[in-house]
């Protein structure tokens, strides 16, 4: 009776432990199919490798300038939100706020800011649950991005940080994967959009302004390959999660602004053999023209 007794207390320790590290893997979602045979490494995990953003990007800059002069509706969808992201910094200031959530075995709050300004980029990602993490990131166009780690998050999602490391714009890219002059996470194009004909519903903003809204689905393996390392890194994950779908709710304003990007994504995370469903939800929230949005940051 003492050795069942002992190997039950065993296994209930064992399965505690692997429901923490996939809710922290969860995490991830801070920042979710169609599937072909090929794509899988391990545990149904695409090969992520085999894509790079180059190859999966349209010429953004030559569909802008087709676009001066132009209204959004007199284009697809997905030209809409590239247009939109091209020129998302040639409109002065920009400062977003995210709020979300990651739910699976247990849930996680999600908030974040991004602000660009004087040619300084700025993100900063908090998540509370089980597990609180939040990591803040100064960006100035050079080869150097300075990153800030949270020692604790209250329960108001105020973090406090540790002191700064800097690393080079190369050793960034290879543990985020989304560039840091990038405020989209999803690599967004003709090749990775999958309802390509989605046409913009003219709308009235909250301002009484003209807007526009569409739905975008993604290709759930080449629109993440860049958000997939962020994950990992974030979350410590042995392998990437595999998404099953990403869907984008997106509102422009008539000068191909970003007002809104409503985010739904599924996505499994794999830890020991043990598989995990999660869902991601974030909501963007677009300004411009504020003006002293980088904040500063002090070290506890």
């Amino acid at each position: 009776m003492s050795k069942n007794k002992t190997k039950k207390s065993k296994s209930f320790e064992f399965n505690r432990k692997s429901i923490i590290l996939l809710i922290i893997i969860s995490i991830a979602g801070i920042v979710s199919g169609y599937f072909v045979g090929g794509f899988f490494i391990g545990a149904n995990v695409p090969d992520y490798s085999l894509y790079t953003e180059a190859s999966l990007r349209d010429d953004m800059k030559s569909l802008s300038n087709k676009a001066q002069g132009k209204l959004p509706n007199q284009f697809k969808a997905y030209e809409i939100f590239e247009i939109a992201e091209y020129r998302m910094f040639t409109h002065g200031s920009v400062y977003i706020t995210s709020l979300g959530g990651v739910d699976t075995i247990a849930s996680q709050k999600i908030s974040g800011i991004k602000a660009f300004e004087n040619g300084v980029y700025f993100k900063e990602s908090i998540s509370k649950g089980i597990k609180n993490v939040g990591e803040r990131l100064y960006y100035e166009g050079n080869d150097k991005v300075t990153r800030y780690e949270a020692g604790s998050v209250n329960d108001d999602m105020v973090a406090k940080y540790k002191a700064p490391a800097d690393m080079t714009i190369d050793e960034f890219l290879e543990m985020n994967g989304v560039p840091a002059d990038s405020f989209v996470a999803y690599i967004v194009s003709s090749k990775t959009v999958l309802n390509l004909d989605t046409k913009a519903q003219q709308i009235t903003l909250d301002n009484g302004n003209v807007g526009y809204q569409f739905e975008l689905q993604l290709q759930p393996v080449f629109s993440v390959i860049n958000y997939v390392k962020q994950m990992k890194s974030m979350s410590q994950l042995p392998n990437y999660p595999a998404f099953t779908d990403v869907t984008l709710d997106v509102i422009v304003d008539e000068q191909f602004r970003f007002v809104s990007i409503e985010t739904l994504e599924h996505y499994t995370v794999n830890y020991m053999g043990v598989n995990a469903k999660c869902t991601g939800t974030l909501v963007d929230t677009f300004e411009y023209g504020k003006q002293n949005i980088i904040p500063e940051t002090v070290v506890a």
